[in-house]
């Protein structure tokens, strides 16, 4: 049996073949997020029985939970808004867009910083005289934030 309950009327064909792909895209999100939580949880699992440490399980984690907030966002835009709706203005678009890129770009940057930075701990132990290429993939998770900030200020302008 195949319910379909839409808080919204649209008309035409066309613009509800999108909305359903919209939400489809949306689901398949919301439970891709869960399953990087679940890899995570079962990563920092292993590591614990191990006795290491490894900061893949906590970046999975936390990159499922940030898929899974934004994909719910997104949701709400798509039940109360209905992309066609006037819950959001046309003026707020860019806006919105730049802040998104804006989060996206901090988020990817914290994680490759967080992972660069452990393990260049681990490398400084075996190899000390590698401490440059510690800091240069240290720097080049900050630069993935700022490239992120001057795209944010490009699509707001």
């Amino acid at each position: 049996m195949n319910v379909r309950v839409y808080l919204i009327l649209i008309e035409d064909g066309e613009s509800l073949r999108m909305l359903e792909y919209a939400t489809l895209a949306a689901a398949i999100t919301l439970f891709a997020g869960a399953y990087a939580m679940a890899q995570g949880g079962m990563i920092n699992a292993s590591a614990d029985m191990e006795g290491k440490s490894t900061p893949w399980g906590a970046g999975l984690t936390a990159f499922g939970g940030f898929t899974i907030i934004v994909s719910i966002m997104f949701m709400i835009v798509l039940i109360f808004g209905g992309g066609e709706g006037d819950m959001i203005p046309e003026s707020a678009w860019p806006l919105l867009t730049s802040a998104l890129t804006l989060i996206g770009s901090g988020f990817a940057s914290a994680l490759c910083i967080m992972v660069a930075a452990k393990a260049g701990g681990d490398m400084l132990i075996e190899r000390p005289e590698l401490s440059i290429w510690a800091l240069l993939f240290i720097a080049l998770g900050e630069g993935l934030a700022i490239y992120g900030l001057i795209i944010a200020i490009l699509l707001s302008g």
